[in-house]
């Protein structure tokens, strides 16, 4: 072999080499030992994501914090959680972090946060910069496990310079996506946990289930207990047991866009072309015309019941079995109380919003109170309160069965007929407050829309549950007095007993109360009054006593409604059905 052939042989070899290093480099994971021998390298950018105390107690030597807060919209500047701000905000975030086109990027976790890091990694890959990304294989873990150091110093970066060319293809979005549900060619795949994909749990969402047609591949699948990636092999069989084609394009979304950029980027790393639905499900379960499948959907249904003191007393020791005493005077509960009954008074449940007083409280709120009193999903929950404060108590079944509460007791007659015939408590319950797993069951309530809606298009019965003076204007309470046009009125306290306001009449009586005033059970019904709380007993008698199908409950009520001008009123007593 002559010089020449030796020194093309030997450049040959050298740009192989250099080839394989290249690629090494441009793969989506790197391991510790290539990180170490890197670590100096000057185009070297190195982000730690997870919890900022546990960064500012140990980092790897160099590595800048990144907070997801950084690179995402928030419920104040965006219409959902965590999505793509515009690109040219990323453009500048990343170069403070001391980015530029030349850089080597390299993510790493600092403890069990790899669906974070992964939606780290898809921004970088939106913009155009994934070539020079990748993920540290175990994130921090790994780096000490295998001994390495870690620092406390915090450097400051020098700013980068950084031209992008965002990947507007890598980005899903819902109108779009509704149209391509039935394309053989796309799979959308659900990253989050089974229970949420097959309904059993919500996520406080107005509906459950999973997108149309979606198939399941939980994010959590996808990576070792020790937070490294799953080999090829395996993540290949992941998909296709999924239903995934090898040659199919990939959707893949959760619950914000967050657990679903694992399974984006495992997608990414067996060849696929996919996309990342940003809006995820909290987008989709909000809006009515895009489809869901939803599995769960029956066993969620509520039943709300009346029950005799008798049956209650019978069972107050039952270990799913939750009795709330929903009297406003937690006096009257220190006085006596039925035995177990934990006190939550109806009117913690309301608070004011926008300046309207008395307004149901959020959902995940709600959930927290419910907590806080020893409730779970699948516990029996029996509710009584005294007086006319039955309506607090129909008002507290309203707002269980609101967030998904399936067994609601409300205790016929109340604490009075409870305290006649069987023995009362002081001492207080015991039980473990935990998580609540809320539903925004939305389909029980109007909203203003809702009725404007009602009111131009005439096929919904209004019925006003306040007393007649004041559906009729003649009681001066409210910014406008009067009702709404059309609204019959059936006064609360005619369904009921005139000697214990808290005990319903024969239900023959309140049957034929209602079909005098021409109300059936083929109406479209939304019942309504003044805060919305005498409408909670005739919302639970209608829908289930009377088990009329369809009946909503308009929580703004004439509260909300009086202040807006350009509403109707009617005044008079025309349409009082039952004074």
């Amino acid at each position: 072999m002559n010089k020449k052939t030796v020194i093309l042989f030997l450049l040959f070899v050298l740009c192989g080499v250099s080839y394989q290093i290249q690629a090494k480099e441009s793969s989506m994971t790197v391991s510790v030992d290539w990180l170490k021998q890197h670590l100096n390298d000057s185009n070297l950018v190195l982000l730690h994501i997870g919890d900022k105390a546990e960064y500012e107690k140990s980092h790897i030597v160099g590595a800048q914090y990144i907070a997801l807060r950084d690179i995402s919209t928030t419920r104040d500047n965006g219409k959902v959680v965590l999505e793509l701000p515009p690109a040219e905000d990323l453009q500048k975030t990343f170069e403070k972090f001391g980015i530029s086109n030349n850089s080597r990027i390299i993510l790493y976790f600092g403890n069990d946060w790899v669906s974070p890091t992964t939606r780290v990694y898809f921004t970088l890959d939106y913009l155009g910069l994934s070539g020079q990304t990748s993920i540290l294989d175990g994130g921090m873990k790994a780096w000490t496990k295998a001994g390495n150091p870690t620092v406390t110093e915090i450097k400051t970066p020098q700013a980068g310079s950084l031209k992008i060319n965002p990947k507007k293809e890598s980005v899903a979005y819902a109108d779009w996506l509704k149209t391509q549900l039935n394309n053989s060619s796309i799979a959308v795949v659900d990253a989050r946990n089974k229970e949420f994909y097959d309904g059993t749990l919500v996520g406080n969402r107005p509906r459950g289930g999973h997108i149309q047609g979606a198939k399941s591949i939980p994010f959590d699948s996808l990576f070792n207990q020790d937070g490294t990636f799953k080999g090829e092999t395996e993540l290949r069989k992941i998909f296709t047991d999924a239903g995934v084609e090898k040659d199919d394009s990939v959707v893949s979304y959760c619950h914000i866009g967050q657990q679903g950029t694992v399974v984006y980027f495992a997608a990414k790393s067996l060849g696929y072309n996919v996309k990342l639905y940003d809006g995820s499900f909290e987008e989709w379960a909000e809006r009515a015309d895009l489809p869901v499948d939803d599995p769960k959907k029956d066993s969620r249904a509520a039943v709300i019941q009346f029950v005799q003191p008798e049956w209650v007393a019978a069972r107050t020791n039952d270990l799913n079995l939750r009795i709330i005493d929903a009297r406003n005077n937690v006096y009257d509960y220190f006085m006596g109380h039925i035995p177990n009954a934990v006190h939550l008074p109806d009117a913690a449940m309301r608070a004011p919003r926008a300046g309207y007083p008395t307004q149901y409280l959020d959902t995940f709120v709600t959930s927290r109170l419910l907590a806080n009193a020893g409730i779970k999903k699948d516990d029996r929950v029996v509710i009584y309160s005294d007086g006319t404060s039955v309506l607090g108590a129909t008002m507290l079944a309203y707002i269980l069965e609101r967030v998904g509460q399936k067994q609601i007791f409300i205790v016929d007659g109340g604490f009075e007929s409870y305290k006649e015939k069987n023995p009362i408590a002081k001492e207080y319950p015991k039980y473990e407050s935990g998580n609540y797993d809320v539903w925004d069951n939305r389909a029980v309530s109007a909203n203003l829309n809702d009725v404007k809606t009602a009111l131009s298009d005439g096929k919904v019965k209004f019925v006003d549950a306040r007393p007649a003076e004041n559906y009729s204007g003649e009681a001066k309470v409210w910014v406008r007095d009067g009702h709404i046009p059309g609204a019959v009125n059936i006064t609360w306290k005619t369904l009921m007993d005139e000697k214990n306001p808290h005990k319903l009449k024969p239900f023959a009586e309140i049957r034929k109360i209602y079909e005098t005033a021409g109300i059936t059970k083929d109406d479209d019904i939304i019942v309504y009054c003044g805060t919305s709380r005498e409408a909670s007993l005739e919302y639970v008698i209608l829908k289930h006593l009377l088990g009329f199908p369809k009946v909503r409950l308009y929580e703004g009520s004439w509260a909300e409604y009086a202040t807006y001008a350009d509403l109707k009123i009617e005044t008079g007593s025309g349409n009082t059905a039952a004074k």
